[in-house]
């Protein structure tokens, strides 16, 4: 601002004599109306700079592909989950689940970035889009009333989980047991699994891993497909799976806790006695 008193120099004068420069200086007087608009710009770009870095800090986003045991994985032949997890602060994390596919599988918080500890308001749905359970989580535990539905979106009976404190003893840790022990297992699944029609028409076989939860009450929950054989058989097995009576809980030093489980569930029209079997593969506690 205010050089243009340099035009007129003689020829033979240095544009950078101090003499001139100082009376530029002199006759050029600040505007102050334009500074003061300046420091508000530079304030103004300065707050926002610092509201991004906050967000980008608190509203960081970090995606997972999980396998089918929700393990986190490089490998896309194995990868069946997709998981983001937002901080929402240092003590809390925004964490959605979805399938492959895009539909969801598990929404909910958790209070520490090693989800070990789930805190607050979760959702979880079948594979087909229908709502699972929702209901809501202390410190780890189920609390409250949960809302319970079937495979097929029709609801089921209410679990109502005390808020309280368990009192851990001495106990060792036990796996889930299904009531009556495997046989029984495996005389519901003669009797109540279905071979589908189109299936048979179609001449289709093979065995369908199904993982699920048992939790800390005993119920089956989060059927989801590990590995399929076809839509028709798929959900049929999923249709079994969610529709098993309660078993007795594992539990961790004497506390009952979540458990998980894989079923295979064999599809056979090779004439066995057997024509569909099934017994859990592997249980888990968490």
């Amino acid at each position: 601002m205010g050089f243009n008193y340099f035009a007129n120099v003689p020829k033979n004068q240095t544009t950078f004599d101090v003499e001139y420069v100082f009376i530029s200086l002199i006759l050029a007087r600040p505007n102050f109306k334009r500074l003061n608009c300046m420091t508000q710009i530079l304030r103004i770009v300065c707050i926002s700079a610092l509201s991004l870095l906050t967000f980008s800090v608190l509203g960081q986003i970090r995606r997972d592909s999980l396998d089918f045991q929700h393990r986190v994985t490089s490998d896309i032949n194995v990868a069946r989950f997709v998981r983001e997890i937002s901080t929402v602060n240092d003590s809390s994390y925004q964490v959605t689940v979805k399938y492959l596919t895009g539909e969801s599988f598990m929404t909910g918080m958790y209070l520490d970035p090693s989800l070990d500890v789930a805190h607050g308001q979760f959702t979880y749905f079948y594979a087909n889009g229908y709502k699972e359970s929702e209901g809501r989580f202390k410190n780890g535990f189920k609390v409250g009333t949960w809302k319970r539905w079937n495979f097929e979106g029709k609801p089921k009976p209410d679990r109502f989980y005390p808020d309280e404190d368990f009192v851990k003893t001495n106990r060792a840790s036990k796996p889930a047991k299904f009531p009556g022990g495997m046989a029984a297992l495996q005389t519901l699944v003669t009797d109540s699994l279905v071979y589908p029609e189109s299936a048979k028409a179609k001449k289709i076989e093979g065995t369908v891993y199904v993982t699920f939860t048992i939790d800390a009450t005993g119920e089956v929950s989060q059927p989801t497909i590990t590995d399929g054989v076809h839509e028709v058989l798929d959900r049929e097995a999923l249709r079994f799976v969610s529709s098993l009576p309660t078993w007795q809980p594992a539990a961790k030093n004497g506390v009952p806790v979540d458990s998980n489980y894989i079923m295979p569930i064999t599809f056979d029209l090779g004439g066995n006695d057997d024509e569909e079997n099934s017994v859990p593969d592997k249980g888990t506690s968490n």
